[in-house]
C-alpha cells in the first residue's frame, strides 16, 4: 500500500484520511481479493488511468444536474446511488424535447462493442434511463437465431445508447 516515509505525523494521518475520503483505501482493499498487494497499487493506477480517460461528459453533466436538484444526498451516497425521476409520468414537454430515436422498426442492431449478441428492432419506448440520469429510447430487439442469448430467450431490451448498427448482417 502507497505509504509516505514519516510515520504517525499530521502528515501522515492526513496522507491516510485523503487515501480514505477519495476511495483509494477502499479500492486497494477490494483488488487485494484478486493479486497480491505488490500488484495492487500498478492495478490501482491503472484503473483510475482508464476511468480518467473514459469519463462521460454528458454523464458528469447529469449527475452534476441530479446533484443540484438534490441536495440532501451526500456524496458517498451518491456514488452508489441510482437517481430516479421524480415522477413516473412523463416528462411533460414529451415529445417535443425527446431526442428522435436513432433506430427505426426492422434495423438491425447489435449491442456497441459487441459481437455476442444481434437482432431486429421490433419496438421502443421511452423511459427513464437510472445509469444515465435521463429520459432516452430503449428498444426491443428480437434476437437472431444465432445469437448467444437466443439460448434462452427470444427477445431483450436495450438502452440506445448500448446499440449500434449491425454491419455485414448475420440475420
Amino acid at each position: 500500500m502507497l505509504r509516505p516515509v514519516c510515520h504517525k505525523t499530521d502528515e501522515y494521518r492526513g496522507y491516510l484520511q485523503a487515501l480514505d475520503d477519495f476511495g483509494i483505501a477502499e479500492l486497494l482493499a477490494k483488488l487485494s481479493d484478486y493479486c497480491e498487494q505488490q500488484e495492487q497499487e500498478s492495478l490501482a493506477a491503472l484503473l483510475i488511468s482508464q476511468l480518467t480517460q473514459s469519463i462521460d461528459a454528458e454523464l458528469i453533466a447529469n449527475y452534476s444536474s441530479a446533484i443540484a436538484q438534490s441536495q440532501k444526498n451526500s456524496l458517498p451516497t451518491l456514488i452508489t446511488h441510482k437517481f430516479t425521476p421524480s415522477s413516473v409520468d412523463l416528462p411533460e414537454d414529451f415529445p417535443n424535447t425527446a431526442k428522435t430515436p436513432r433506430f427505426l422498426y426492422g434495423d438491425k442492431l447489435r449491442w456497441v462493442g459487441s459481437d455476442t449478441d444481434w437482432g431486429i428492432a421490433i419496438g421502443r419506448f421511452y423511459s427513464f434511463a437510472p445509469h444515465l440520469c435521463c429520459w432516452t429510447w430503449c428498444y426491443l430487439i428480437w434476437l437472431s437465431k444465432d445469437s448467444p442469448s437466443a439460448a434462452w430467450t427470444y427477445a431483450d431490451i436495450a438502452w440506445e445508447k448500448d446499440l449500434e448498427p449491425l454491419e455485414g448482417s448475420p440475420l
